[in-house]
């Protein structure tokens, strides 16, 4: 296979199982499976992001998702830069294509020329007329998440209010700056939430009850810092991954440290 509609790399084979490398264009990070391809299948990387292979860049060796993971990352910096460069804010929410803010013939032919701007939107449309963006709309919903913290009966079911509230603020932390505030309020929540969980989930598994949880709040909070410009602040939302035990995120770690030391 070469590529799929939404125009992501897809070099798999249907029906026989194989060892194949994804790259998540969310926590911009390669990650290896081994399985008997289905289109329907949905794959979940370390950072919380789920997708249909479909929706996914699959290659079949390591060294063709690097590669393509050098360009991704390129291409991404440079859009990034060109935007601050002009003075136009970085989009929020929804894909974007490079194309649309990088010089003609920037991108090479015959690749990819999409960043779709999964770092920003996390799978939330936001309403193209801005009447879930509103005042009046954000406050409502806000106020919606409130009553479900408060009736959240244990730190299972809190935790699952605190990361669909994750996404929705990150999603419009940049259209009002309430949902900034929230955001960056939730996300710390949530991370201190995480050891109290693990032992939740051990006491479960010991009661012969298996519990699947997912944090985001870590990548979420490191990416949505290093956009702002808060580089230590990113990097210390990732060593607390790290130091909690999360997988995946040494190589943001030190992508991250070497932004920094090449900015002193």
């Amino acid at each position: 296979m070469g590529a799929s509609d939404q125009g992501f790399v897809q070099e798999y084979e249907i029906g026989r199982t194989q060892s194949l490398h994804i790259y998540c264009r969310l926590c911009r990070s390669i990650f290896p499976v081994k399985f008997k391809p289905r289109p329907v299948v949905k794959l979940r990387c370390v950072c919380g992001h789920e997708a249909p292979l479909p929706e996914l860049d699959v290659f079949r060796t390591e060294e063709g998702a690097k590669e393509h993971a050098a360009f991704y990352e390129k291409v991404y910096q440079a859009a990034k830069s060109a935007l601050r460069e002009a003075g136009v804010p970085l989009p929020p929410s929804g894909k974007y294509r490079l194309a649309d803010f990088l010089e003609p013939g920037s991108v090479p032919s015959g690749e990819a020329d999409e960043d779709a701007s999964d770092i920003k939107n996390s799978w939330v449309e936001l309403e193209d007329d801005g009447s879930d963006t509103s005042p009046k709309a954000i406050d409502a919903r806000l106020a919606e998440f409130d009553a479900r913290l408060a009736e959240a009966r244990d730190p299972l079911a809190k935790h699952d209010v605190l990361s669909e509230l994750v996404e929705w603020a990150y999603c419009r932390r940049h259209v009002n700056p309430r949902c900034q505030e929230v955001f960056v309020g939730v996300c710390r929540d949530d991370m201190a939430l995480a050891p109290r969980l693990i032992s939740i989930a051990r006491q479960r598994l010991k009661a012969g009850e298996t519990i699947r949880l997912s944090f985001t709040s870590f990548k979420h909070l490191s990416i949505a810092l290093e956009e702002d410009g808060d580089l230590a602040g990113s990097l210390d939302a990732v060593e607390q991954a790290i130091a909690f035990g999360l997988k995946g995120y040494e190589p943001r770690r030190k992508a991250l440290q070497k932004l920094i030391d090449d900015a002193t």
